[in-house]
């Protein structure tokens, strides 16, 4: 059993989770900002778990996050908060920008700078990312540099780290069936023919990074594929992407 901390942790994937976690006998330390939810949450799972209300987008966050830990040091750090908006980048509000990187990227690596003096060796960070992180992609200009950045910043780490004993994971889904997504989004997926995962596919991954770390995984195929000949042949996937241009911007979301 493992005491570990869960950021998002009212969210699709958060909650399922959460569920999965809770149900492998852990013990659960929730956070997100809204307490009602979370207290809803609190008593369907099995076990006993503790709440801490936070938003993660002040800029504080982070520090005051784990001020309120307490002597209470986690066995596993989950980031899984997150926003993101399918929309042209130049038809994006800038302060929603601000906030969207907060949030993804900025508060990720505040948890972690206040945490780590703390965390012992065999302690494991998880940082929940995108597919989007992997493959630069329209309609999710702000959103795919966030993740991009969680990835590398998460790569970084772990090779810092690596003389601690604390391991450091990225976990990247591909498009996942939440109400994270647009209305937008949810047709585009559909006009592409996308496949997408039940939140229970990407708790399920986590579950399985907690038994056996591993450095990074991508969740599902051809995603997976596709990120390895983006890395090495990106020109081919400009290509493939170009033709879905028009289908992409014709689903972007009109700035309010």
């Amino acid at each position: 059993m493992k005491r570990i901390l869960l950021t998002g942790a009212s969210g699709g994937i958060g909650r399922a989770i959460a569920v999965r976690l809770a149900n492998d006998g852990h013990r659960l330390i929730l956070v997100a900002r809204d307490a009602r939810r979370l207290e809803e949450q609190l008593s369907l799972l099995p076990g006993s778990h503790e709440i801490l209300t936070q938003d993660l987008a002040a800029p504080d966050a982070g520090i005051r996050l784990v001020e309120a830990l307490g002597e209470r040091v986690p066995d596993v750090l989950i980031n899984c908060a997150g926003v993101q908006e399918l929309q042209r980048f130049d038809n994006s509000d800038w302060l929603a920008i601000e906030r969207l990187m907060r949030i993804n990227l900025l508060a990720p690596m505040a948890i972690i700078h206040a945490l780590v003096p703390r965390l012992h060796p065999g302690s494991q960070i998880i940082n929940i990312g995108s597919v989007l992180g992997e493959i630069g992609y329209p309609g999710y200009v702000a959103y795919g540099a966030s993740k991009g950045g969680l990835k590398r910043f998460s790569e970084a780490l772990g090779r810092e780290l690596r003389d601690t004993g604390i391991r450091v994971s990225w976990l990247a889904p591909r498009a996942t069936d939440t109400a994270l997504n647009s209305p937008e989004a949810v047709e585009l997926n559909r006009a592409l023919g996308n496949r997408v995962d039940a939140p229970s596919v990407v708790a399920d991954a986590v579950a399985g990074l907690i038994q056996s770390p591993r450095t990074s995984k991508v969740l599902g195929f051809p995603e997976s594929l596709f990120t390895r000949i983006n890395a090495l042949m990106p020109r081919l996937v400009d290509g493939a992407i170009g033709k879905q241009l028009d289908t992409i911007k014709a689903h972007c979301k009109e700035k309010s």
